[in-house]
């Protein structure tokens, strides 16, 4: 990932943002690869562009976030998991990108104002999303919660925290 940093602020949150690079862009979303605050690869995120409140493009904080990404690719740890390399085929509309997730039954995380989401997709309608969210506690999916898809703001196709999840539930067998 050599493309520059940005800070991505969204809308009804002015403290905090997601810092990444763009990977690609359509007239309604943003693919991103975000870093954490180590200057590691974190996530593949989908973010609408009517959910975007602002774009920073240089700051201080931004220039540090850079020189740890150098220093963490010099090192061979800027992407340990191999998160980057795992776009989506489908990113450029929401459904189908969906739609995907829900023929691999691949664990997503899904950004609303309020809360964030994690689980299988179970259903796609016009206007919900159906998401069979995972307990955390018990490392299971628990029933569907019905979200509205014009509460999302972010899509993570792929994160570290899932990563882990996904991982653990290979190791034990489990094809949740």
């Amino acid at each position: 990932m050599t493309n520059k940093l940005l800070e991505i602020y969204l809308e009804d949150d002015d403290e905090s943002f997601i810092v990444g690079s763009v990977v690609g862009e359509n007239p309604h979303q943003l693919l991103i690869i975000s870093i954490d605050d180590n200057g590691q690869v974190d996530s593949v995120e989908i973010i609408n562009h009517s959910r975007i409140a602002k774009i920073v493009t240089d700051s201080a904080y931004l220039d540090f976030c850079q020189s740890m990404t150098r220093e963490n690719q010099a090192a061979g740890i800027f992407d340990p998991f191999q998160l980057a390399t795992q776009l989506p085929h489908s990113w450029q509309t929401v459904d189908r990108l969906l739609a995907e997730c829900q023929g691999e039954q691949r664990l997503i995380s899904l950004v609303t104002a309020p809360e964030v989401y994690a689980g299988r997709v179970s259903m796609i309608s016009e206007h919900q999303i159906g998401l069979q969210l995972v307990d955390f506690e018990s490392v299971s999916f628990g029933a569907p919660t019905l979200i509205d898809k014009a509460d999302v703001m972010v899509i993570d196709y792929v994160s570290r925290q899932n990563y882990y999840v996904t991982k653990y539930w290979k190791s034990k067998g489990q094809n949740k």
